[in-house]
């Protein structure tokens, strides 16, 4: 939640409170996930040897200090601080969750399990995007209060896990399989168009819509959540091949509906539709991670996915920017969506092949 309550606000807050240029505010938003990759190196390995918990109480921390900067200082340096935080944040705290979860549950049941905690996820961004404009609205200290208010909450909560301890037979420092590698070209091509919106559709609205964007990331954020847990379930019957490909078509469509003329009706289809494809996509490519790693090397498995996530979303938003101010949003989406629909053949190729191995 304290992520997700900067998701729509933090360019609004940027371009129009802090006047800050297009190229700086795409910067600003992409620089959380150029963070996470960098970070992931060591938050892989770090959750392999000396265990999730740790990972996801410095995660709660890192959220809690980017808040509190953005609600003590408007300084540019302070600012930056605080989305290097939240990079961080994120390389730390989902790797580890997602570790953590295989090992709870059966493995016919792994799939579903994913995709319920990712459920959870969504249900965070699908509050925390609207919430977080109307917070903004309110006065920006509202925003930054509440976002370090519910990082405070999750750091309490990550101090009473059980779960998570320390390997007691580390692996190598840091490992890596060809397996998963087309996996992450699939999230990359896939995820790529996120950062384009997160970073530029509440500029590139009319002020009479930007109401509706939240209500777009709402929209996605329950699809993702209603869907997820059925699409987990589907992968554990039936594999990842077709749930991927379904999962890229769909999202092809949203963004195609994007592009038309943005209402309230166009925004909340086109949001259905990109948390559809998210779910058809993402319990799939997690769970197969998971049958492709082991106790010794899951944590830098799904360190690596985030990084995936993460570089689509920096190249979105900070290649975006120069696109956006060259040739517009909607080419900019275009872009994109040609870079989603790559990623059908690389799943109906290389997916099909490992399992014939």
């Amino acid at each position: 939640m304290s992520l997700y309550l900067f998701s729509a606000a933090l360019p609004l807050y940027l371009f129009r409170y802090r006047g800050y240029r297009l190229e700086l505010v795409g910067a600003l938003v992409g620089l959380a996930s150029v963070v996470q990759l960098v970070t992931t190196l060591v938050a892989g390995p770090l959750v392999d040897r000396r265990g999730a918990r740790l990972a996801m109480r410095l995660g709660a921390a890192c959220y809690v200090l980017g808040a509190a900067l953005f609600l003590t200082s408007a300084w540019l340096p302070a600012i930056i601080l605080a989305r290097v935080l939240h990079g961080m944040g994120l390389a730390l705290v989902f790797p580890a969750v997602f570790s953590v979860v295989p090992g709870l549950v059966l493995p016919r049941f792994q799939g579903t399990a994913l995709g319920a905690v990712g459920a959870v996820n969504n249900v965070a961004l699908a509050i925390g995007s609207p919430l977080g404009l109307l917070l903004l609205a309110a006065s920006p200290s509202t925003l930054f209060m509440t976002a370090l208010t519910t990082a405070g909450v999750a750091l309490g909560m990550s101090l009473l896990l059980k779960v998570g301890g320390r390997a007691l037979e580390p692996g190598r420092l840091f490992k890596y399989r060809a397996a998963w590698t087309p996996l992450y070209a699939i999230t990359f091509l896939s995820v790529v168009y996120w950062g384009v919106v997160t970073a530029f559709l509440p500029i590139a609205v009319p002020p009479s819509q930007i109401p509706n964007v939240g209500w777009f990331f709402a929209a996605d954020a329950v699809a993702v959540m209603a869907a997820r847990i059925p699409t987990g379930y589907l992968a554990d019957r039936f594999g990842p091949r077709w749930l991927l490909v379904a999962g890229v078509a769909t999202t092809g469509l949203a963004i195609s509906v994007l592009l038309i003329s943005p209402s309230f009706v166009s925004l909340l289809v086109a949001g259905v539709g990109t948390g559809l494809g998210a779910a058809l996509l993402l319990p799939p490519i997690l769970l197969e991670l998971t049958k492709r790693s082991n106790v010794t090397d899951r944590g830098t498995a799904m360190a690596l996915y985030n990084t995936s996530f993460a570089a689509a979303v920096g190249a979105g938003s900070l290649g975006g920017a120069v696109l956006v101010q060259r040739f517009g949003f909607n080419a900019t989406l275009v872009i994109s969506l040609v870079a989603c629909l790559a990623a059908a053949p690389i799943a109906l190729a290389t997916i099909r092949r490992l399992e014939d191995r």
